[in-house]
This record gives C-alpha cells, sequence and structure tokens, in this order.
C-alpha cells in the first residue's frame, strides 16, 4: 500500500477543512481574526505537504532543486501567520522581534530565489531512491549552502518570540493555553528545523518531512479553538434558556424605567453602558443606538470629561455607589447641570452584574445659587476695590450692621451691639452736629443722604470718610431700614490739600479751565498777574485775560487743543501777551496739559511772566550792536591805508583838473568845451570820493539792523573795490568768480559786509609768510541747492589749526596779537 500519498494526501485534506471551518468562522465573527490566521497558515501547510510530496517524486536533479525553491514561499507564509496568531490569540510577544522575524525570513526568502538552484543546496549532484514507508522516494546529493543559515536562523527567533509569549501568558495565570499552544508551537517548530538542517546537510538519508511537524502546529491550534468555539455554543445554549426569562424581566424593567421622570441608565461589567430609559433619549435627542457603550459621553461637556470618567471608573472598581454633577448637551445643543448618582447591581447568585444609575436636571438650581454666590462675590470685591464700607441701620430696633472686618476697623469688637449713638461716637466731634443733622434731614425728606466727614480710628487717626445713604420707608410711611455704605477719603483729601499747596506755591500762574472756556482755579499767583481777585475770575470765559487782537482767534485755538489734546506749549514760534484788569498788556509764555477728570476734560494752564527776560533779551541785543560797531570801527582802522589810497585818487583828478582849467583860464583863451570837460570829471571824482565816505560812514555808525532784498554779486564788488588799495600794499592778487544772474537774497547789508571784510582781512593776514607770487585771494559766488546762495574765501596761506576751529565763532577770541576777537563773532 502507498502510505506516502495517503498519510500526506490526510494531512493536506485535513488542513483545507480545518482552514475551510475557521474561514467561516471568522466570517460570521470579524472580531475573530485569529481564526483567519490560522485558516491562512492552515492553508500554507496544505501547500507546503502538496510540495513535500512532489519532492518525494522528482526524477532530475533540476526537477527536485526546483520544488525545494518553491518550498519556501508556504514556509514564509506559515512562519508571518504564526506570528500573528502569537499576538492576536495569546495577546503577548515583543512587536520588535515579531518584525525582526519577518525581516529575516523576507531576506532568507529572496536569496532562495537569489541562488542556484536554490538557498538549501549550492549544487545537487544526483538523485537517489530510497524505499521509504512501502515506497520509493528521492533524495538529492550534492552541496548544501551556507546561505540556509539565514532561513534557520529566522525559524531559531520564531521559537524565541513564541516562548518569550509562552512565558508572559504563563505568568499571567493562563497556565493551560501557554503549554498548548505556545509549548506545542515550540516544540514542533525546532522538530521541524532540525529534520531540514539534518536532511540538508546529508547527515540522516531520508525524505523532507517537515510538513508533518506543521501539521502538528495545525493540530493543536485546531483543538484550542475548537474548545472556544464549543465553549461558545455551550455559552449561547445556556443564555437562550434564560433569554425568555431575561427578556420578560427586562421588558417589565423597561416599562417602568420609561415612565420614570428621571434619566436612568445602565451598565455591565466591562464598564459600557448597556441601556437607557426613553427620558434619557428624549433629553439627549439621540437613539439608543447612538448612547450604547461609551456614547454618550459624546454628550458630557469636555470640560467636565476627565472629572466625569474618573469618579465613575474609580467607584466601579471599588464597588461603590458614588454621586457626581457634570454638563450634559440637551437635544437643543444647551449643556445643563445633571446630578447622577449610581449604584452597583447584583444577580440573584450575588454576583457583580454592573451599575445602574439615575440622573436629575439641576440647572435651573445650580444657576440660582451660583446668580447668588456671584451677586455677593460682586459685591465684596466691588466693597473691597473701592475701599467701600457696606452698613445698613434697623430704625426700629435702633441696631447697625457691620462686617466683621468693619467693625474692626473702627474698633468695635465682633459681638458688640452697635445702635446709632455708638457709630456717631467714632465721628469727629466737630462733625457729629453734621452728621446727625443729616440722618435726620433724610428721615423726612427721603433724599440720598451724602456727606464728607471725619472719624477717629482706634490708634487715633483722623480719616475722611464719604457717606451714601437711603432710607426705606414702610406702607404707612414710616422709615423702617436706612442701607449704605462708608468710603475711606483719606487720599483723596489728602490729595487735593498736596495739590492745592502745590498749586499755591508755583512761581507761576495756574489757571484750570473746562471745555467750555471757563475758569475752575486759579493761584495766587494769578491774581498778583492778571490784578483780579479770585472771586472774578472762578466762572468767567477765559478769554477775559487775552488781549482784544487775539480774542477772536483764541476759541479756535482752544476748540484745536480740545480735539488733539496734549501736553505742550501754547502758541509756538509766536509772542503771546496777557491783558491785566487795569487794561495794560505784558508778555507770557504758557504751558498746557490736559487732565481728564469724570467730569470731563480740564485744561491746566502755567502762565509765566517774561517782561523781564524780554528787557534782558533787548539790553543783550543793544550790546551786541555796540560791540559789532567797535568790530567795524576796527576794521575801518585796519583799511585806513586802503582808503586813503581810495580817496587819494579822485581828489588827485579833482585837484589836476581844476589846475588844468585855472590854466586855461590865465591864458584867456578859454575852450568852453575843454572847460566842460575837466567839469564834469572833476564831478565824477567827487561823486566817487563821496561814495567811499558813505561806504564808510555805513560802515561805522550805530543804528539798528535793516533787512532788505540785496544783490550779492553787487554787495561783493563794493567790499572788493574798498579793499583794492589794502590788497596793492600786501602784494595780494583778488580774484573774483561771481555766478551771474543769481536772485537776490534778504539781509541786512552793512553785516553782510562786515563778515566779507573781516574775511578779506584775515586772508592778508593769514599770507604774510606766503611768498608774493602765491598771494591770491578768491571770492566765489554759486547757487548751493535750489533754495540757498553761498558765497566763500579763499586764500592760500597758512591754514587753521584743528583746536582754533572749534573757537572761530568766540567772543573775544584771536590769533592775532592785535586782534580784539570780534570779527566772525
Amino acid at each position: 500500500m502507498n502510505w506516502v500519498a495517503v498519510i500526506w494526501s490526510m494531512g493536506g485534506g485535513a488542513c483545507l477543512m480545518l482552514a475551510l471551518m475557521h474561514i467561516v468562522v471568522w466570517w460570521n465573527d470579524r472580531a475573530a481574526r485569529a481564526n483567519l490566521v490560522f485558516s491562512v497558515m492552515a492553508l500554507a501547510v496544505a501547500a507546503f505537504a502538496v510540495l513535500e510530496l512532489a519532492l518525494m517524486r522528482t526524477e532530475t536533479p533540476e526537477q527536485f532543486g526546483m520544488v525545494v525553491r518553491w518550498m519556501h514561499v508556504p514556509a514564509w507564509v506559515i512562519v508571518v501567520s504564526l506570528l500573528g496568531f502569537v499576538r492576536l490569540y495569546l495577546r503577548a510577544g515583543r512587536w520588535w522581534l515579531a518584525w525582526t522575524v519577518v525581516g529575516v525570513r523576507t531576506l532568507s526568502l529572496i536569496l532562495n530565489f537569489g541562488f542556484s538552484p536554490n538557498i538549501n543546496y549550492r549544487e545537487i549532484t544526483a538523485l537517489r531512491h530510497i524505499p521509504f514507508l512501502g515506497e520509493s522516494v528521492s533524495v538529492a546529493e550534492g552541496v548544501a549552502n551556507p546561505w540556509m543559515l539565514v532561513a534557520q536562523l529566522s525559524l531559531l527567533l520564531l521559537v524565541i518570540f513564541v516562548a518569550d509569549a509562552a512565558i508572559t501568558v504563563w505568568r499571567r495565570g493562563d497556565r493551560r493555553l501557554a503549554l498548548v499552544v505556545g509549548g506545542s508551537i515550540v516544540l514542533f517548530v525546532v522538530g521541524a528545523t532540525a529534520q531540514a538542517v539534518v536532511v540538508t546537510w546529508g547527515i540522516i538519508s531520508m525524505p523532507m518531512t517537515v510538513s508533518l511537524f506543521f501539521q502538528g502546529i495545525v493540530a493543536a491550534m485546531a483543538c484550542e479553538l475548537s474548545c472556544d468555539v464549543l465553549r461558545a455554543a455551550a455559552l449561547t445554549r445556556k443564555l437562550q434558556a434564560s433569554k425568555g426569562a431575561l427578556l420578560e424581566s427586562e421588558e417589565r424593567f423597561r416599562i417602568v424605567a420609561d415612565a420614570a421622570p428621571v434619566l436612568i441608565w445602565m451598565s455591565g461589567v466591562d464598564k459600557l453602558c448597556t441601556f437607557f430609559n426613553k427620558t434619557w433619549l428624549e433629553f439627549t435627542g439621540r437613539t439608543l443606538k447612538q448612547e450604547m457603550g461609551n456614547g454618550w459621553t459624546e454628550g458630557v461637556h469636555p470640560d467636565d470629561f476627565q472629572s466625569c470618567l474618573k469618579t465613575y471608573v474609580e467607584a466601579f472598581d471599588a464597588r461603590q455607589r458614588f454621586a457626581m454633577q457634570y454638563r450634559l448637551r440637551r437635544g437643543d445643543g444647551e449643556y445643563r447641570w445633571i446630578s447622577d448618582n449610581g449604584v452597583p447591581r447584583y444577580d440573584s447568585q450575588k454576583n457583580f452584574a454592573g451599575y445602574i444609575g439615575s440622573c436629575v436636571d439641576v440647572t435651573d438650581f445650580i444657576n440660582k445659587e451660583q446668580a447668588l454666590r456671584d451677586s455677593e462675590e460682586r459685591m465684596s470685591l466691588a466693597a473691597d476695590a473701592a475701599g467701600l464700607i457696606v452698613w445698613s441701620w434697623d430704625i426700629r430696633r435702633d441696631e447697625v450692621s457691620l462686617s466683621d472686618k468693619d467693625r474692626a476697623f473702627f474698633g468695635f469688637s465682633p459681638g458688640e451691639k452697635l445702635n446709632a449713638d455708638r457709630i456717631r461716637s467714632v465721628v469727629h466731634s466737630e462733625d457729629r452736629q453734621l452728621v446727625r443733622q443729616l440722618v435726620e434731614d433724610s428721615l423726612h425728606t427721603r433724599e440720598e443722604i451724602e456727606a464728607e466727614y471725619r472719624v477717629v480710628l482706634p490708634d487715633g487717626k483722623v480719616h475722611w470718610v464719604n457717606r451714601r445713604g437711603r432710607v426705606e420707608f414702610d406702607g404707612n410711611g414710616e422709615p423702617i431700614c436706612q442701607r449704605g455704605v462708608l468710603m475711606d477719603i483719606t487720599e483723596r483729601k489728602q490729595a487735593e490739600e498736596k495739590f492745592r499747596l502745590v498749586v499755591e506755591a508755583s512761581p507761576n500762574g495756574i489757571i484750570l479751565v473746562d471745555k467750555e472756556g471757563r475758569i475752575v482755579l486759579v493761584n495766587s499767583q494769578t491774581e498778583k498777574l492778571f490784578g483780579y481777585r479770585r472771586e472774578e475770575l472762578l466762572g468767567q470765559l477765559v478769554d477775559i485775560l487775552v488781549p482784544e487782537r487775539f480774542g477772536s482767534q483764541h476759541p479756535a485755538h482752544r476748540a484745536q487743543f480740545l480735539a488733539e489734546p496734549s501736553t505742550r506749549a501754547m502758541g509756538a514760534g509766536r509772542e503771546l501777551f496777557g491783558l491785566r484788569k487795569d487794561g495794560t498788556e505784558f508778555p507770557v509764555e504758557i504751558g498746557l496739559n490736559p487732565i481728564q477728570t469724570p467730569e470731563g476734560m480740564l485744561v491746566l494752564a502755567a502762565v509765566a511772566d517774561i517782561s523781564a527776560r524780554k528787557l534782558a533779551e533787548a539790553e543783550a541785543r543793544q550790546r551786541h550792536e555796540e560791540i559789532g560797531h567797535l568790530s567795524r570801527v576796527a576794521v575801518m582802522g585796519e583799511l585806513a591805508a586802503s582808503i586813503a589810497h581810495e580817496l587819494n585818487q579822485p581828489l588827485s583828478g579833482i585837484i589836476s583838473n581844476a589846475s588844468a582849467g585855472q590854466r586855461f583860464i590865465d591864458r584867456g583863451n578859454v575852450d568852453l568845451r575843454e572847460l566842460r570837460e575837466l567839469l564834469v570829471d572833476i564831478v565824477a571824482d567827487g561823486r566817487r570820493a563821496g561814495e567811499v565816505i558813505r561806504g564808510i560812514r555805513s560802515m561805522v555808525k550805530k543804528g539798528a539792523q535793516v533787512r532788505r532784498r540785496v544783490n550779492l554779486n553787487d554787495l561783493v564788488m563794493n567790499v572788493v573795490h574798498m579793499v583794492k588799495g589794502d590788497a596793492m600794499l600786501r602784494s595780494c592778487e583778488l580774484k573774483t568768480l561771481l555766478e551771474p544772474d543769481l536772485p537776490s537774497i534778504e539781509g541786512d547789508p552793512i553785516q553782510l559786509q562786515q563778515v566779507l571784510l573781516n574775511l578779506l582781512i584775515n586772508a592778508f593776514d593769514a599770507m604774510r609768510d606766503t611768498p608774493v607770487s602765491r598771494r591770491k585771494v578768491v571770492i566765489v559766488t554759486e547757487r548751493n541747492g535750489s533754495d540757498t546762495i553761498c558765497a566763500s574765501v579763499r586764500d592760500y596761506g597758512v591754514g587753521i589749526s584743528e583746536e582754533a576751529r572749534e573757537k572761530l565763532f568766540d567772543h573775544f577770541f584771536t590769533t592775532k596779537a592785535e586782534g580784539l576777537g570780534m570779527g566772525l563773532a
């Protein structure tokens, strides 16, 4: 009988049958993924058995090598399936080790198809036929491939992975599962590995029977899975037997629960909710399917979820009742506060069956409590922040209520009975009658009390307080209660006094004006400056202090300032004047500072009388003009030789022409035409001498500065004409480079001439030691940009030191032994 075909066919067929069975199990319960993995493995073992049977019947070495090569494909599937089954069924095993096994096995599969004929053999030299189970089978003779060790390494790592997982399951307490599944996998994989090694390396002569070991693994796994199926079937029958009674009991419970006006829920031993009554579903607006399990938590407010879950889980694990509050979303989207109370429930055998709980909407109650707390808290915070003391007076019983903190502030003991007289005892003696009269008036007029007075504290310090109160009356119009607050205004009073002292001590006039321009505060200095008494100014428009010629513009300026208020000087760039009560004016400087108050914008103006400063400035200008006059006189002294030269020429011409005319007359033959020409020359020379003298007079005479339009080129030529003689005496060449068509400029021609004269004389002096061939002075006028004109004087002298440059324009600084130091100052 051919036992080889029978045994291998039966084993493969059994694997196929088991695979089909467990595929059906998985199809009915998609969560049974371990059954699916088992089916894949069983199919791979069946394929391996078919290839193994074909291997025994090969006729050539090439056929043998090809079959061995393809046997590694189902072997790879078997290894991967074993890893997945252990992870899914035993729920153990290290992921990194599993991935290492898959990686090494995949590498061996790749190498298997890379080598020829396969990874087991480097070369198959021949086939031998040996008897096996009553049949002749083929075995290979050849050279083993050392790379086969890669495949064997993957099986070794698989054994380590399964052993580690089995140990974990053993420690978890499921020892039977660890022995049956883990032990069988380790045992048969080791056996299969050992048989493959000894056959391939030629240690023993027998056919490859590795599939039998894999079939043992399949049998062990099928046994354990079948036991699970049988247990599930038995449990199903038991549940079906009690289903009728349970359904009847549940129906009664559901009818009662749905009729209850509260939200009822129920959970199982796995903490997942299994029931919600009709009231719950109507409240949340969701279906029972949506709420089942953990679905109900979707309606819990995110801020309450963690605390809600913690309370539930801790009570569940301890089997204790619990009570908690959280916000649950109603069907309209509004979150409502729920009071949830849960208790553990047990079956008839006293076995824990889960929890049951009821919920009540307590939103309105919580909102009222919260509103009350918020109101009290706001009142307390407002009173503390504002320094308020809240009080009430029961008029009929003459009892005053104060908090313990406020009692301590005034020196009252916590248990002391307070009445109106006891309260008035802390009022300053000078203010008691005022307070008494205010209270009596309020009881008759029904007007709100508002007063400021002093109180004496236990430490003897005097504080100012502001009292506000209102009387409540009964139906007959009789006063029954008075409520109010006290505010400590001591700091405000002290600040007001300090402000008053500062304002009064200011050397400037201080005027506080409202947005309408009316004066609300002045100091004594303002009275002195303007000659008004304080009572005459308060309430008046500030315009009475402004001269009439500025009065029409002042309201517009005030409106402009109020539109963009900022601290700044008033009338920048303009001269300001104040108007006294007697009608006289005086120059002032005014600083403006806006102050925002609850009553609106106020403007604080600081007014300074600058009459003395203006007088000092006028005196300074006069001294400056006198010094300038002295400087010009000094310049004229230095130009005396040049001036004499300039005068000598026209005077000589006048004398020569007069002498010639006299001779013509003495000869008696007078030619009137020649005599007229001589007279014209005499007049021209006289005018020329007059121009020289007038230029000297304009330079040296005193007088105020006169600004007018000046042609700069003409002014330069006049100065050149004045110094030409001096330049000749000093052997200096005087050259001008004047840009034509320059626009006229505005300035004082005398001062401009003085500047040019000083620059030219300085240039002459700077070239005393310069060779005559290089003594040259160049005067240049030119445009310097679109709006300015530049005039420059250049010489070829020794230059100016760095130290002297910093002091060129200082008064009385000079580098000349005979200089005054005023030329450029």
